[in-house]
């Protein structure tokens, strides 16, 4: 990918929390070759239980799973692709399967302990396994390149050491980086725009909402507000403010 002739690499940006605000960034990487490609997954799941005597019911739908996302990312510190724009070519220039040491001349003073992609390797770890001590969870991510933007968290992380140095540090390495979706639930609900009762609702006051009045729109009828205001342990339901947020649980409706 180009944007005015300068090559766009791909990004990994850590964040605090899944709000993804600028001052939640805790730290990002760029990749030092672009992947081949990506590749997204999507799974759709149905009930497929049916009535003792039935057959061949229709599956009802259940819900659509999170999308997954997996790339692979090369890492070197030979210098032989530098040139080289895509994961692909690069492995194709050569043999996949090489695991040798590299002659101790060409790992650079022998003073000086060559690290190889040793450290670029933890940098990633970092990004996507090591848990925050704040949340206590590893940090949700965004991954960019290009017109691509995926919110996101690391489910699993293969990587492949290719080649060493004298000293025993990896100096070529090939990173599988497995991912899921992740939005928040008001983004999740405005995209699926779910209307049904058996759901649960999350909705902000507005300028004259009472709540029988919010319960009407959600459940057809006004009398589930004493319901709701329990839900939200509200003190006083009939004094909202602007911008409050209240949860309106599933309500299972009896027949008269």
């Amino acid at each position: 990918m180009f944007s005015k002739g300068k090559l766009v690499k791909l990004t990994i940006t850590a964040y605090k929390d899944g709000n993804f605000t600028a001052d939640g960034e805790i730290d990002k990487m760029e990749a030092l070759i672009n992947p081949e490609g990506y590749k997204e997954s999507f799974t759709v799941e149905y009930d497929k239980t049916q009535e003792p005597g039935n057959d061949g019911d229709e599956p009802k739908f259940n819900k659509i799973k999170p999308g997954e996302f997996s790339f692979r990312l090369l890492f070197d510190s030979t210098g032989v692709f530098n040139s080289i724009e895509s994961l692909d070519d690069a492995l194709n220039s050569i043999a996949d399967n090489i695991s040798a040491f590299v002659p101790s001349f060409l790992s650079g003073d022998e003073d000086e302990v060559d690290r190889g992609v040793f450290d670029e390797i933890e940098h990633l770890k970092k990004l996507t396994i090591q848990l925050n001590g704040d949340t206590h969870q590893n940090n949700p991510l965004i991954i960019a390149w290009g017109a691509l933007i995926v919110k996101c968290k690391l489910t699993k992380l293969d990587i492949d050491y290719k080649l060493f140095n004298a000293s025993g540090y990896p100096i070529r390495a090939v990173a599988t980086i497995n991912c899921i979706n992740t939005i928040s639930d008001e983004e999740r609900k405005a995209l699926e725009n779910k209307k049904s009762p058996d759901l649960t609702h999350i909705r902000h006051v507005k300028a004259g909402d009472t709540l029988p009045l919010m319960c009407y729109r959600i459940y057809k009828d006004p009398a589930y507000y004493l319901e709701v205001a329990k839900a939200n342990n509200l003190q006083n339901f009939r004094k909202l403010k602007a911008g409050q947020k209240i949860i309106f649980p599933p309500i299972r409706k009896t027949n008269p």
